[in-house]
Order: C-alpha cells, then structure tokens, then sequence
C-alpha cells in the first residue's frame, strides 16, 4: 500500500512554509513578466530543489519520483509557472543518464546552480505530436555534426543557455532515426525569436532557427537512432506524472480559495456555501483533483520500482490538464463577477494551465498511446 515515507512528509512540510512565504505573495506579478526573476531560483536552488535526481557529483542529491512530485506539487501550489520546474528535471534526467560524462560535468552543475539554463527542443513548425516527421537533421561532418533546421514552443527557450535538440541523423529511418543533442545558444547559427502567448509568460517559450551550426560529436546525448527510446528510459512518463500534479496543485489553489470566499460572500441571507450548487460543484473539484493527484503519485511510485508506466504517463498528462482547466473555471463562476476581473488570480492560472493541455503531447496523442497499450497497435489510425 502506498503512502508517503516520513522523510518525504518532512520536505513537504519544509517545500510548503518556503513556497506560501516567499513564492505565493508575488506570484500574480511575477505570471507578467517574461522569466522568472534569478533571486527566486536561486533561493530554490540554495534549497537543492533544483538538484533532486541529480548525481551528487554534478552537484545534486539522488531523490526519488516521489520525492520530486512532492517538491513540485508545493512549489506549484504556490505559482504554476515555477512548478515549471518539471522542464529542468526531465532536461537534467536527460543529461545526466544519457549524455557525455565530461558535458555532463561541465554543463550540469551551472544548471543545478541555477547560473544557467537549459531547455528541450522537439516540436517543430510543421510537426508536434508526429516526431517521425521531424525535419531538423544532424549530419555528422568529422568530429562534429552540423546541425540544420527550425524548432518551436521551445520552454524558456528566450533566455535558456544550451539546449537539447531532437534531429534526424538518418531522414529515411523514421522514428529509429531519431537522436538527441547538447547544442549551446552561443554558437554561430543560432537565431531565437519569442512567442508572445496568452499565458505562462515566464515559461519564454521561443522559436530556435539552426543554421548548420557546428558542435561536437561528444555533444551528442543519445546514440544514433535511439532518442525516441532512450527518452522514455530517462523518464519521460514520469515527467507527464510531474506536469499533472504541477497543474493540479494551482487547481487546489484555486479551490481553497474558492472556499474561503463561499465562506464569506452572503447571498439571500445566508453564505452562499450554504447552498448545494456551489457546495457541491466544490465537492465534486475536490474529488477528481484527489483521485487524479494519486494517479499520478502512483505512476511515479510505479517509476521508482523501474515498472512500466508509458500507460500511467499518458493517462495523467491527458487529464489532469483538463481538468484543472475546468475546475479553475468553474472556480471563476464561482467567485461570479469578481472572478472575472484580473483582480484575482484565477483567469491567468486558467490561462497558465491552458499551457499545459498541449506540452508533452495533446490529449488526443496521449489516448493513443493508452490505446496502443490497452488494444494494440493494430488499433492506431497511423502505422
């Protein structure tokens, strides 16, 4: 039976008085600006959150996916755009268990310092969901490759300092030609545009043009042809796991608040949570954001005992997004006309998480990967 270790419960108790004191108060003004102010992450930093699952090594602590569940959830709670963390822990997985040991040194430890900035590239003007379409190509020239193409919503893309970018080494091998690299934003070649997107502003995502930039063959992170693979060895389903209770955490948020103001806001007489269509509505919020919490806490726990949960991933990042999305909505009727106004927080959580339904995959391709595990292959509209 699962339940929470001591240790665990501890940190959440420490993540929780840190995020409510010194996160919470500016996190409205802080969802206007374009990144997160440094003097933040560095207090994140000096309390080695921005290390869990890293090798003490590279300047981290081995944690669990629990353990790194429970630190997003409270930091989360306290402002979505900061449980974007998940971005910083699925790249280091990805660095740390893939790459060069000598990068890994060099790069990893500024990263968990926080002096630096590294971000994902995968999507690309003409491709999301279908990677096998990924058009960016790495040819191998010597003792380098040249990398040559155009990726987009790349997270903190505008102000990251490397980057790890999805390439086709072989254009006719689909998927299986896929590899993933370590390229530096300083090298020539290199341009980087912004988006201007309707929420999650401090998550910069930008558009990154290459232009036969030239790195390193060391700076390749997965072997030719085994990115697709490796990446979901390195973690990937429990970073879905980690982006849901990311989302529900700012729809709990919501939710107590919420609470707060039935509580208070009379009506015919009486507080309006006295009446059964806002009692109820924030009873049923209260049950699927527990139901959907565990979910993905248990497909974590599936992850720390190295079990399957590609299904488990899939399932959590299709739904919680979802429905966050439709409690801090309801959370807005709720609160009726005030709620509507920017005086609150709830339209840009509501905006924020909006970010979310598409990152690490749209709710309709992760049904197919649920419907690839629970009916087969033969059962997936693509070959």
């Amino acid at each position: 039976m699962f339940e929470f270790s001591e240790q665990d419960k501890m940190l959440r108790n420490q993540v929780r008085s840190f995020a409510r004191k010194e996160l919470a108060p500016g996190a409205k003004k802080r969802a206007k600006e374009i990144m997160i102010p440094q003097e933040i992450w560095k207090k994140i930093a000096a309390l080695g959150y921005t290390g869990l699952g890293v090798p003490e090594k590279y300047g981290g602590q081995e944690a669990s996916w629990i353990t790194r569940g429970v630190v997003i959830e409270e930091l989360a709670y306290a402002d979505v755009n900061i449980g974007g963390l998940t971005h910083h822990v699925q790249n280091m997985a990805w660095m740390t268990s893939q790459g060069q040991p000598e990068v890994a040194a060099e790069w990893v430890p500024a990263f968990v310092s926080t002096d630096k900035v590294c971000c994902a590239a995968i999507s690309e003007p003409d491709c999301g969901a279908d990677v096998a379409a990924i058009q960016t190509k790495a040819v191998r020239d010597g003792d380098d490759y040249i990398i040559t193409g155009e990726k987009t919503s790349v997270s903190r893309g505008t102000y990251a300092d490397a980057c790890l970018v999805l390439a086709k080494t072989d254009p006719n091998a689909g998927i299986r030609g896929l590899t993933q690299f370590f390229v530096p934003l300083n090298l020539p070649g290199i341009e980087i545009s912004a988006l201007h997107d309707m929420g999650c502003l401090p998550v910069g995502r930008a558009l990154i043009n290459f232009d036969n930039v030239k790195i390193p063959a060391k700076y390749r992170i997965s072997a030719e042809g085994q990115a697709f693979t490796k990446a979901f060895a390195a973690g990937v389903d429990k970073g879905r796991a980690l982006t849901g209770l990311a989302v529900l955490a700012t729809a709990r948020a919501s939710v107590d608040e919420t609470i707060a103001f039935a509580k208070e806001r009379v009506a015919f007489g009486r507080p309006i949570a006295k009446f059964e269509g806002v009692s109820f509505k924030i009873a049923e919020a209260a049950t699927y954001i527990e139901a959907a919490r565990w979910f993905c806490y248990y497909t974590l726990w599936l992850g720390d005992r190295d079990k399957p949960s590609f299904k488990e991933g899939s399932m959590c990042k299709w739904w919680c997004p979802q429905l966050a999305v439709k409690i801090i909505h309801d959370c807005i009727l709720l609160h009726g006309h005030i709620g509507y106004t920017d005086e609150l927080p709830l339209e840009q959580r509501m905006r924020d998480v909006i970010g979310y339904e598409y990152t690490d995959g749209t709710a309709e391709i992760n049904k197919l990967n649920i419907v690839r595990e629970i009916m087969g292959k033969e059962a997936l509209p693509y070959k």
